[in-house]
């Protein structure tokens, strides 16, 4: 009976998962982003790359120029395919959407974890849930970042597993990571020397013949340039591998456009960053869930997106683990959440968590993993096994989904792009831009990049925008000053 009873609760959760991700994917296709940042420079991007929007229609803001060509663009780049394939602006989002899909497939394949138990257990992260739907680039970044801290888990507890195939999967997931999120860089860096560490040991266990050696010298060497081809190209061209932010190295100020970005609230100016970033993750004073975590109270701006129940549930569940059961997994997987929380703790920024959701996302994977693991070899944990860590998870992604709800996070809304243009152009100011016109639209930031002619076809004619923060910057051009519509 109790079999049966369990077998429907797995049934019942199967559903669950498959429902939830079937909306995210009809969100995604209906629903135009209406993130802040989507329309700033993420699409902008994406249409400049692939020539939607030229950039003798459309100028950026003249840093936004000088991140165009430092930032890496990998997101930016697959966003613009999507969006060229699909003729639609909202087929942009589905980067972020097949990341997590990527995701879960890949726990499914190297770490048996089953499909609803990893989908119900991510989604119940706000910040998950709600980048999934959406043009930020954040979520495919620590997708990526995360598949390589979970292969070099693998390396580290599994015999055998240093092939050319998992090889293959660390280095395409590391490739992803650089060139998607500048920030991540450092931590692609830091995996890089624990799976080159595993390499050299092996090359020496094996004695590897010198002609193997022709081979692979040149094959780490050539995965290396492709890995970091972003700072390496901007080494070159301007002189600073993470231009154009601010840089010191060694007490030599490096060549850079904008400063690195501090917007701790007020009441953590002085503190450390580890300090910070504690309050972060436990959601001390946090920001309602968003997808910046942005907040008009400065003591909450920017600060959690983790759920900090749920943090402390997977910590609980982590630590329970790993002191009732005693081996390389859970040995190795201390090891790595030590070094983890360090990393994430000292890096830039470490309380915007939406930029390192790697930590988040490890710690939930590291328990789906020894948890499904434990109940395959029959490991006696008393309560704990899928079923009911299933239940558990959706207890919590139940709380998220109905907390969250401007706008929400799995519905679709049919928020299409002429909704969204009505919403923040002023059509009399666009009908009296003649063709062939050079205009400058000053301080609408980010309505600007809708004043582009690409989203304006019944005037059958084309003109040039600039987008400025001062009428001082706009040169011979005509400069127009809309009425600034609030974004949300």
């Amino acid at each position: 009976m109790s079999h049966r009873i369990g077998l429907v609760i797995k049934y019942a959760l199967n559903i669950a998962a498959l429902i939830v991700v079937i909306a995210l994917f009809i969100k995604s296709l209906i629903d135009v982003d209406r993130s802040y940042d989507s329309w700033w420079y993420h699409l902008p991007f994406a249409a400049r790359i692939w020539g939607i929007v030229p950039a003798t229609s459309y100028a950026f803001q003249d840093f936004l120029e000088a991140r165009y060509d430092g930032f890496p663009l990998l997101a930016q780049f697959l966003q613009g395919l999507f969006w060229v394939v699909f003729q639609r602006v909202q087929a942009a989002n589905l980067v972020s959407f097949l990341s997590l899909i990527v995701y879960l497939y890949f726990l499914k394949f190297y770490f048996h974890v089953r499909f609803y138990l990893s989908a119900i257990a991510l989604l119940a992260v706000p910040l998950i849930l709600i980048h999934a739907t959406s043009c930020y680039v954040d979520l495919p970044a620590n997708v990526c970042l995360s598949i390589s801290i979970l292969m070099t888990y693998l390396l580290y507890t599994q015999q055998d597993f240093l092939n050319k195939r998992n090889l293959f999967v660390i280095f395409l997931a590391a490739s992803g990571t650089a060139n998607i999120k500048m920030q991540l860089i450092p931590v692609v860096f830091l995996i890089l020397c624990f799976v080159g560490f595993k390499l050299i040991k092996e090359i020496i266990a094996r004695r590897m013949a010198s002609k193997s050696l022709l081979t692979i010298v040149p094959t780490i060497f050539l995965a290396a340039i492709l890995i970091f081809a972003t700072p390496i190209k901007n080494i070159v061209f301007y002189g600073n591998p993470f231009y154009p932010l601010r840089i010191e190295v060694m007490g030599i100020v490096l060549n850079h456009k904008e400063a690195l970005p501090q917007d701790a609230p007020d009441y953590l100016k002085n503190a450390s960053r580890q300090e910070r970033w504690v309050y972060s993750i436990l959601e001390i004073n946090s920001a309602p869930w968003s997808i910046d975590q942005g907040s008009k109270n400065p003591s909450q701006h920017r600060m959690g997106g983790f759920f900090g129940a749920y943090v402390v549930f997977n910590l609980l569940l982590f630590s329970y683990i790993c002191y009732r059961v005693r081996c390389r997994e859970t040995l190795v997987g201390v090891i790595l959440f030590i070094i983890m929380s360090l990393v994430a703790s000292i890096i830039p920024q470490s309380h915007e968590l939406r930029y390192y959701m790697f930590w988040m996302i490890a710690l939930v994977s590291l328990n789906l993993y020894l948890v499904s693991h434990l109940e395959r070899s029959r490991e006696n944990l008393q309560w704990l096994d899928t079923k009911n860590l299933g239940i558990i998870c959706v207890l919590f992604l139940t709380l998220v989904i109905f907390q969250i709800r401007k706008p929400s996070a799995v519905k679709p809304i049919f928020y299409t792009l002429e909704k969204h243009l009505e919403r923040h152009v002023d059509f009399k100011l666009v009908n009296q831009i003649a063709p062939g016109d050079k205009v400058c639209i000053v301080s609408i930031t980010p309505n600007d990049f809708l004043y582009a002619s690409k989203f304006h076809p019944q005037l059958n004619y084309s003109y040039s925008v600039k987008a400025t923060d001062s009428e001082s910057e706009c040169g011979a051009r005509k400069a127009i000053k809309p009425t600034y519509r609030p974004w949300l």
